[in-house]
């Protein structure tokens, strides 16, 4: 057998740090190769250094044995003293290996090799020349229990606080497979009767000093350690016989042991470090003989050749305690719904996706809310299975997230969202809403109900684009006027005026409209949009992220949209990879005529102050002037938007007594607006002043408006009319809407009376 390259390397270089350490490192042998194959080279290092008081006690000359792999410098060699005088020690396992990493992944560098590894054992035994291998301000480095056991225990339950003093109760332990048992909960020993058992009892000793860094192995020795804790034999052996009566004839049973040895970070308190003892059915039916007999002196034997002979079958223990474990998502922004109440909207593409992440996030408590069902097509992108087609998403997407085990409260509503929204989400006060479902009759419906009730949290909308290239996500915050529609309108106008050309803003508002809609089923299904399982992860990911950074910078009145492209799209240069749009300055008011709710952005706000002081300096505070209103009148949702405004045209008359709007150039002035807005914002009327009166309509207002709706070619089903009262010292802004059918023509000669000469 031979060395391979990697043992040549390390041979070689340890000979060359030995021959330049001036006898602090010594090489005791020649390098051998054992039958296994590892290189084994003995050396001596010069301890006199290290020695401090309160530390290890070194000898002169510590011996040691390097176990050097094929695979060196891929992977370290391992390090053994040559005795077992620090067994019990910490980070001395086995009695005399050495653990020189807390993660050999993290913290080996191959291409420090032998150089690398010396300066390791260097730092180890300072620490532990220096009493330091666990220092206070570090998390502390648990103790060994070497499994013997195939069961696996999972810690889901924080240890009971001790206060410092020895603790003996109840741990209940739940059967999750032939090889699994999670710890669920506590029970004091005076708490016994009062706590329902979860599962199987186990008895738990929670001791109140450290046991040895190395758990014993043998069941003698474990009773030796624990006596030597400050636990009598009597105690434990009371222990033991409990456990065989409360656990069912033919399985094993479990001891819960516990030591204060445990610290998650720098500078917190000793918490439990638990371990978990399997008794085999076959022992702990001969300790259970041995209660129901106890005069039976072959049974007596029987026990204590089982204490003095057998080994300790400690199980292996997986940790999910919250006061141990850091959260792997610690400072992610999904840490903001961890313990929240959040109800999403939608189970499909995006929903199903976010859902999943909301859950492992750790959110208490999730309403999930959609009326449709699993079908076969969607399994190329949804979180659903073949077993799931026919059954409704809701239902089975809870399924899926009640089996990742996380603890999260689910409930399913499968109705209908078009219909309602608000009601089906109030009894769950959430914190959060999330609307994955894509749909314009949900968002319609939000719309609607917002203008008659308040959502007392964030609403956040996510989508994608036709081809699930580019994904947006709009946040609402609960005192922001209008509701997603009212968002997307204000976000589109933002984009067109300042990102028209940009890729991002043509995929979700485009010049052409497209023409083709994608039907996955033709003729039996709704469009829908294309796009992987990888784009829709890759969206509902990093949209939930966006959204949930801008919830917690908006203020509570604003909102935002996001455009976000992927990294794998092709931009072109200059193409934006994310645009963002802070959406707020909207004040709205009551119309006087039909009531409908009116929203007026600031930038018309700052045009009209403008135009009021130009004409006041220009003419007088109190000239009377004017222009014209751009924006949307919604019958639908009953919504005025004034998104801006024009000054008087050039052939306008301005004076104190009247204001009569000019015609020169509104025609292509209204052209410009529309299609710059996409068609959003369009002539919708006109606003003018009161200087000294109140903002209501004059007799020659009213002409203005039959002149609008009747008297010209082509003439709109209806007009607005804004009135700013007392214009020079406190402006007081009036809207009214008028139609077509508000003004009546009647025939002289119809009239009832006669109306004489004049």
């Amino acid at each position: 057998m031979t060395l391979s390259r990697g043992q040549e390397l390390a041979r070689d270089q340890l000979a060359e740090i030995a021959d330049r350490s001036a006898g602090a490192l010594e090489l005791l042998r020649e390098p051998t190769l054992s039958e296994s194959g590892l290189l084994r080279i003995y050396f001596a290092v010069a301890t006199r250094g290290y020695r401090r008081p309160g530390g290890l006690v070194l000898r002169d000359r510590e011996r040691m044995l390097l176990l050097v792999g094929t695979d060196f410098p891929f992977k370290p060699p391992t390090l053994w003293f040559s005795h077992r005088r620090f067994a019990g020690t910490p980070h001395v396992q086995w009695g005399h290996h050495v653990c020189l990493y807390q993660s050999v992944e993290a913290e080996w560098r191959p291409a420090d090799g032998m150089y690398g590894l010396i300066e390791r054992i260097d730092e180890w035994l300072a620490a532990a020349g220096a009493g330091t291998l666990d220092p206070d301000d570090a998390p502390l480095h648990p103790p060994v229990a070497y499994t013997e056991a195939s069961t696996t225990v999972v810690i889901r339950a924080d240890a009971p606080a001790t206060d410092g003093a020895l603790w003996v109760g109840r741990a209940d332990l739940r059967t999750i497979g032939a090889t699994r048992r999670d710890l669920v909960g506590w029970a004091s020993m005076a708490d016994w009767d009062a706590t329902p058992v979860d599962g199987t009892p186990a008895v738990a000793i929670l001791l109140d000093r450290p046991l040895p860094s190395e758990y014993p192995t043998n069941v003698n020795d474990l009773f030796t350690s624990i006596e030597e804790a400050g636990v009598s034999f009597r105690t434990v052996w009371s222990a033991l016989r409990l456990s065989s009566v409360l656990v069912p004839g033919g399985e094993p049973g479990h001891v819960v042991l516990g030591a204060p040895m445990r610290r998650r970070a720098a500078g917190e308190p000793l918490r439990q470090h638990l371990t978990v003892w399997q008794l085999d059915a076959d022992a702990l039916a001969t300790v259970r003989a041995y209660v129901l007999n106890d005069d039976d002196a072959e049974l007596r034997g029987q026990v204590a050749k089982w204490m003095v002979h057998s080994k300790v079958g400690w199980c292996t223990v997986l940790e999910d305690r919250p006061e141990i474990v850091n959260r792997r998502d610690r400072g992610a922004l999904v840490e903001a719904v961890a313990g929240r109440r959040v109800a999403l909207l939608g189970c499909g593409a995006l929903g199903s996706a976010v859902a999943e992440t909301l859950v492992r996030a750790g959110v208490s408590r999730l309403r999930l809310l959609d009326s449709g069902i699993v079908r076969p097509g969607i399994l190329v992108r949804q979180r659903f299975t073949d077993d799931d087609v026919g059954a409704g998403k809701a239902a089975r997407l809870k399924a899926r997230l009640d089996g990742l085990g996380l603890g999260c409260e689910i409930d399913v509503r499968q109705e209908n969202l078009s219909t309602g929204v608000l009601a089906k989400v109030a009894e769950l006060e959430p914190e959060l809403v999330i609307d994955a479902t894509a749909s314009r009759a949900v968002a319609h419906r939000l719309e609607t109900e917002l203008d008659d009730g308040r959502l007392g949290c964030p609403l956040i909308t996510i989508s994608v684009s036709a081809s699930a290239e580019h994904g947006s996500v709009a946040v609402r915050m609960p005192d922001c006027p209008g509701g997603p529609l009212a968002v997307e309108r204000q976000a589109k106008l933002a984009a067109l005026a300042r990102d028209r050309t940009q890729p991002l803003v043509q995929a979700f508002w485009p010049d052409e409209p497209r023409k083709e809609l994608f039907l996955p089923e033709p003729g039996c299904s709704s469009p829908t949009f294309t796009g992987s399982a990888a784009d829709i992860d890759h969206h509902a990911g990093g949209l939930l992220n966006v959204g949930l950074r801008r919830a917690a910078e908006l203020a509570p009145d604003a909102a935002s949209m996001d455009l976000a492209a992927p990294p794998w799209s092709a931009m072109p240069a200059g193409g934006a990879r994310l645009l963002s749009y802070r959406l707020d300055g909207i004040e709205t008011t009551v119309e006087r005529v039909r009531r409908y709710r009116t929203f007026t952005t600031k930038a018309a706000r700052t045009g009209m102050a403008t135009e009021i002081r130009r004409v006041g300096r220009v003419k007088s505070s109190k000239c009377e002037t004017g222009g014209l209103l751009f924006g949307e009148i919604d019958d639908s949702h009953e919504h005025i938007w004034i998104d801006s405004v024009s000054g008087p045209p050039p052939d306008s008359e301005l004076s104190p007594e009247r204001f009569l709007c000019g015609t020169a150039g509104t025609r292509a002035l209204a052209r410009r607006r529309l299609e710059g807005s996409g068609g959003s914002s369009r002539f919708i009327g006109l606003w003018h002043t009161h200087p000294v009166s109140r903002g209501r309509p004059s007799d020659e207002d009213m002409a203005a408006m039959v002149q609008l709706l009747h008297l010209q070619p082509h003439p709109p089903r209806q007009v607005a009319m804004l009135i700013i009262g007392f214009a020079e010292r406190r402006p007081d802004p009036n809207l009214y809407l008028f139609h077509r059918d508000d003004f009546r023509f009647t025939r002289i000669d119809e009239l009832p009376y006669d109306i004489g000469d004049g």
